[in-house]
């Protein structure tokens, strides 16, 4: 097994490593605007827009999801490394990440309800991803 020239184990899984702030938000940012773009570029091919400018409607869309995904995936990112700044390694990082970076669907579109659903949606997926790690004997 041995261990890593930082002194973590070889074995620990990148998820399970120390979050640092700048590092993991600008990536999960990026990999959420990759994502963005990608669903943009979908539901534009989806709807088929003939109008008059096409490519600029695609474009539009594209922006449009990668900002809002990419958002999300910064706020989660942040989120997350900040409580483990401030509480140490827990497992309630993880939960209170999702529910904040759930929250800005529901803000965007200026609905309170909506946020507090993206709340319990993404928080809850949180935490039942850290129950199944418990289940499976992962902690």
């Amino acid at each position: 097994l041995g261990s890593s020239p930082s002194g973590r184990p070889a074995f620990m899984a990148p998820s399970e490593a120390e979050p640092e702030l700048v590092r993991d938000t600008v990536t999960t940012a990026a990999a959420g605007a990759c994502l963005g773009a990608v669903v943009g570029a979908a539901e534009s091919a989806w709807k088929l827009n003939r109008g008059p400018a096409p490519l600029t409607d695609a474009a539009r869309l594209m922006g449009s999801h990668a900002a809002l995904l990419g958002t999300i995936g910064a706020v989660f990112a942040a989120t997350e490394a900040g409580a483990h700044m401030v509480n140490g390694p827990s497992d309630a990082n993880v939960v209170a990440a999702g529910c904040v970076a759930g929250t800005l669907p529901g803000l965007r579109a200026s609905n309170l309800g909506a946020a507090f659903a993206g709340c319990l949606l993404f928080g809850g997926a949180q935490a039942l991803g850290v129950f199944k790690s418990y289940e499976t004997a992962e902690h």
